[in-house]
């Protein structure tokens, strides 16, 4: 895990704005704050491929490519 030094509030006054369900506003914490899709979904008791999946969804919801875009959603805020 790396420390992207996005506050879980930080991440949070932007996520919001995004129409993320409550699971995939947890998702995608865990993926700012540097976990592995591998990581995500031993922790929440789910196959990595669901993980995936939600992705998916975050990042057309979110109206990014990816995970580098994602991130940087977060970013420009601080």
């Amino acid at each position: 895990m790396t420390d992207s030094g996005i506050t879980k509030a930080q991440y949070l006054n932007i996520a919001r704005n995004l129409g993320l369900t409550t699971r995939e506003l947890e998702l995608g914490y865990l993926k700012v704050a540097g976990f592995s899709n591998r990581r995500i979904a031993y922790m929440l008791g789910i196959s990595e491929q669901t993980v995936k999946n939600h992705f998916t969804h975050i990042y057309e919801k979110a109206w990014v490519p990816g995970k580098k875009e994602f991130i940087e959603l977060f970013r420009q805020d601080g």
